[in-house]
């Protein structure tokens, strides 16, 4: 959905600000947290039986939908389409789409189908298909406020998915900024003595050589040059954004997680091998020898 951005709120460019605007591209839908939800899509839809009543009425609700209504629809990315809180009936749940189809109420506040009747069982009939009206649309949950739910609540989980989406988006801004800088000849390059050493270590190990196994460890070793410029670079593009928070306004560094040093030595450590070699995923525990394969020897250098 688009951001309405006002004419005194637009971002300009000077040389004295030159950080580009960000605004939100991920959908919110997909950050939405179930677990607010205090009921399931049918027993939603349950809420609008009668005792007694074998049909089922539009549930009350309210949805973020279009101002205007059109068939077929405007683009819902459109800048130019605007979106208000609409008074609404929901008809049905679409497991498929993980959304509901809801149906704008008239200005008496009721639910009509083209022939002026009431809509019950979500506007189907025997013998004739469902055809979407210029005031139906399917929304996602986290675009539905159901009468019968706290708002409260409904308002924590919106902020939940605002918050979730702008870390998101964020990571991928910071992730895809550092994976963009060249890597500089004169930045220090992985020595190649210790990984001259690491080899070694790892082919030391007792176990059964494979045919792909110098093929594997090659991939190994650029892996492990590739992670380790890429690490250099992203030193350099933190200590940049700290130096010159304003030119990078749009930046957020990532959170680093805090450190435990462990209270003992020993500790036991799984490793699972996507090298499409015939190993079992290989076993370690520090401070006993066990035997390995050497490729799985050589990652665990690795990481250490």
């Amino acid at each position: 959905m688009p951001r309405h951005q006002s004419s005194g709120n637009q971002h300009v460019t000077t040389p004295d600000n030159y950080a580009p605007p960000v605004s939100n591209y991920l959908p919110l839908e997909i950050f939405d947290n179930e677990d607010y939800d205090c009921r399931t899509p049918e027993d939603w839809l349950s809420l609008g039986y009668d005792e007694g009543s074998p049909d089922r009425k539009p549930i009350p609700a309210k949805a973020l939908l279009p101002t205007t209504d059109k068939i077929p629809p405007d683009d819902p990315k459109s800048p130019s389409l605007k979106y208000d809180w609409h008074f609404v009936g929901v008809l049905e749940y679409s497991k498929e789409k993980g959304q509901y189809l809801v149906q704008k109420t008239d200005k008496k506040g009721r639910l009509t189908d083209h022939k002026g009747k009431p809509v019950l069982n979500g506007g189907y009939q025997k013998g004739v298909t469902p055809m979407l009206k210029a005031t139906q649309y399917w929304v996602p949950r986290i675009r539905l406020l159901f009468s019968a739910e706290d708002p409260r609540v409904f308002a924590q989980r919106v902020q939940f998915a605002q918050h979730s989406r702008e870390n998101a988006e964020a990571l991928i801004l910071y992730k895809l900024s550092v994976d963009c800088m060249p890597i500089w000849s004169g930045n220090p390059s992985l020595d190649t003595h210790s990984l001259e050493h690491i080899k070694k270590s790892a082919f030391s190990t007792p176990g059964p050589r494979l045919e792909s196994l110098p093929e594997c460890v090659g991939h190994l070793e650029e892996k492990v040059k590739l992670e380790y410029d890429r690490t250099i670079n992203r030193i350099i593009f933190d200590k940049v954004v700290m130096s010159h928070p304003e030119e990078f306004s749009h930046i957020t560094l990532p959170k680093k997680d805090p450190e435990c040093v462990p209270q003992k030595g020993a500790s036991v450590l799984y490793w699972l091998l996507h090298l499409n070699i015939s190993s079992a995923t290989p076993f370690i525990e520090i401070g006993h020898s066990l035997s390995i394969n050497p490729v799985a020897s050589l990652i665990i250098c690795f990481q250490f």
